[in-house]
């Protein structure tokens, strides 16, 4: 089973943080706020992946080790030496991602903790001591992790399944750590499984989002199928509304955010990549709800912040005229999955712009 089938089932319990978790960042407006774009040559921000401690670390009789680096301190009981060096360096790298993919976010406020345990035993007893009640719900994650309440809690299921699931995860470890109110659950898992897409450059990582043919080829296999979920479905779908689905039908669903987050981002000549980045912001400040109630009313604002899922955030941000952004968006996904297009995927480009004009 590929990691993106364990994404599919992973339930994520997000833990929204209070407004005061964002003062540290206060954009006077959007304009103000440097988008940062993902291409060929995209502007990074400063990484330090340094290991800045290494000590040892006892759970439940097995021997581990506690590594601190600049955000984070992972708590880990692996014997794989590689996978424990990649994973301290990965995720340092994958938050500087997260932070300048698309507009440029603030940092966590303090460390965040990270387990990586080195069996399935390890990590169920450990999510059992974390989780408390949610514990019998989170256990039943066949293969991989999940986040809650700003911690990360995986086990090694090898080297490229283990950090792609800390990447997707990471994401929604930063957000519950750093973002001032939650992010709708369709754009939440969409940019988790948009912060994915990674290659190798010798042992450092490079975030291409693009890069993600697993994403990709489920797409494309549900486009070609006719199986793709209508955008009003989409929108107001959750993960786990696939958990009992005998089909794909949970990994059409992470294939579709992961397409709609490209679409925002530089789908339709990038209409609505300003609003994406003045969502980000919003969230991150804490003044989504403000944003909502002047275009939802106060009401359906609040339903809109509780139930994290539906039509309310996209047409106070994107467009009131789901029809129209309706066909913007599968003629998105026809353009992504035709014909050459996986050859541009494999390299971590659009596939979109890259095409030669005569195909």
């Amino acid at each position: 089973m590929s990691f993106r089938a364990v994404v599919t089932v992973c339930l994520i319990c997000v833990a929204a943080l209070s407004p005061a978790c964002a003062r540290s960042w206060q954009p006077t407006s959007s304009s103000a706020s440097p988008g940062i774009r993902q291409t060929d040559a995209p502007i990074r921000l400063g990484v330090d992946a340094r290991m800045l401690s290494d000590e040892p670390w006892t759970y439940a009789g097995s021997r581990g080790h506690v590594i601190r680096t600049r955000n984070y301190r992972i708590y880990t009981t692996l014997d794989d030496q590689i996978l424990r060096a990649r994973t301290a360096s990965f995720l340092e790298y994958a938050l500087a991602h997260y932070r300048s993919a698309i507009v440029l976010l603030p940092g966590p406020p303090r460390r965040m903790d990270t387990y990586v345990m080195a069996s399935r035993t390890q990590w169920q007893t450990l999510t059992r001591h974390l989780m408390g009640k949610q514990a019998e719900m989170l256990i039943k994650i066949p293969r991989g992790g999940f986040a809650s309440r700003g911690i990360g809690v995986y086990y090694d299921i090898g080297l490229r399944d283990t950090l792609a699931i800390a990447a997707h995860e990471g994401w929604h470890q930063y957000t519950q750590r750093t973002f001032g109110q939650t992010l709708p659950v369709w754009l939440e898992e969409g940019l988790a499984s948009y912060m994915e897409g990674h290659r190798w450059n010798g042992t450092i990582p490079e975030f291409r989002p693009w890069a993600n043919t697993e994403r990709f080829d489920q797409l494309r296999r549900a486009q070609r199928a006719g199986s793709l979920l209508p955008l009003v479905e989409l929108l107001n779908a959750q993960p786990q509304d696939f958990l009992d689905s005998s089909d794909d039908a949970g990994l059409t669903y992470y294939a579709q955010v992961w397409a709609l987050t490209h679409f925002l981002d530089q789908g339709a000549g990038e209409k609505y990549n300003q609003s994406l980045r003045d969502l980000l912001l919003d969230a991150t400040a804490g003044t989504l709800s403000r944003a909502l109630e002047l275009h939802l009313g106060r009401a359906r604002a609040s339903a809109t912040l509780a139930q994290r899922a539906g039509t309310g955030v996209f047409l106070a941000y994107f467009n009131t005229d789901l029809e129209q952004v309706a066909v913007e968006y599968s003629q998105f996904v026809r353009l992504v999955t035709a014909t050459g297009s996986r050859e541009f995927i494999v390299q971590g480009k659009n596939p979109i712009v890259r095409r030669p004009q005569h195909e």
